[in-house]
């Protein structure tokens, strides 16, 4: 569904204008409920979202979505999987991240897709262990994803300028099964984009089984908005709470910043739509 084809320095140069180099939250600042009902005076806004829902009805339609995330062919160009992960930055905000510089430990992203989050990772930790001065801690990346194809270009993509970050990434199923992991395994998991795809006996079975090989803190990115065959969830912190993990902070924020009168991404990937960060620990 991306439109990514004969990518320009223009469209990287667009996206890094957002300032997210010197304020990685700026999203953050950037929202307001208000603003969130002033997007549909934007005519941009209105196309994109028709031209959305329609090419996700024409989607899911007749799908099967088991089979589909895990069989599919999914490469990826490296300037296509470096511009997403630029771009995808605005709202995948390092929200907790922090902790995992600080503390260190073995992490997973749980559905990495094609590892430009765990590659945001590994730069945010080398980044914060720089700016504050810090002995690097030693910090092991767990990606798994349904999809063979997808950890393929991870594996190709991903790379760690320090020797205290390293990483590996593995097919795995932790919406239909058990992972191979023992409980409390992982002292962090990150998921992103995962969440809002699931029904709700998918999505219980996920996030229990996510607490229950996590051991400290868990960070979540979600879509905040109905869409087709989305599930979009707004009481993600009661799940966490009966499964033991308290919501530290939380932020509702825009795909792209705000803007009245036209769409910010140059591609336009998709609509504005609302979005959620959530970073929460054991209680």
């Amino acid at each position: 569904m991306y439109d990514l084809e004969n990518l320009t320095d223009a469209d990287f140069e667009k996206v890094r204008s957002w300032g997210l180099k010197l304020d990685p939250f700026a999203a953050v600042k950037d929202f307001s409920f208000l603003k969130s009902e002033q997007r549909w005076q934007n005519k941009e806004q209105i196309f994109a979202h028709q031209e959305y829902v329609r090419k996700r009805l024409d989607y899911i339609k007749n799908k099967d979505f088991d089979k589909y995330y895990r069989d599919a062919l999914k490469p990826i160009e490296k300037i296509k999987w470096e511009y997403l992960k630029l771009r995808k930055a605005w709202y995948i905000t390092p929200l907790g991240w922090e902790n995992i510089a600080k503390k260190g430990g073995i992490v997973a992203d749980m559905g990495m897709g094609d590892g430009d989050v765990v590659q945001r990772l590994i730069e945010f930790c080398i980044g914060y262990w720089k700016k504050n001065k810090l002995s690097p801690v030693k910090i092991h990346i767990i990606g798994i994803d349904l999809n063979f194809s997808r950890v393929e270009n991870a594996k190709k993509l991903v790379h760690s300028n320090d020797e205290n970050i390293t990483f590996e990434f593995h097919q795995g199923d932790f919406v239909g099964n058990n992972l191979n992991y023992s409980e409390n395994y992982f002292d962090f998991s990150i998921i992103t984009g995962v969440f809002e795809i699931l029904d709700d006996i998918q999505f219980d079975r996920a996030i229990k089984e996510i607490a229950r090989v996590t051991k400290k803190g868990i960070y979540i990115e979600d879509l905040f908005e109905t869409f087709p065959g989305g599930f979009p969830r707004d009481n993600l912190g009661k799940y966490l709470y009966d499964l033991g993990f308290i919501t530290k902070h939380r932020h509702v924020i825009f795909s792209e910043p705000f803007n009245i009168n036209e769409l910010q991404d140059p591609r336009k990937l998709w609509p504005n739509f609302l979005d959620q960060n959530i970073w929460a620990e054991v209680g």
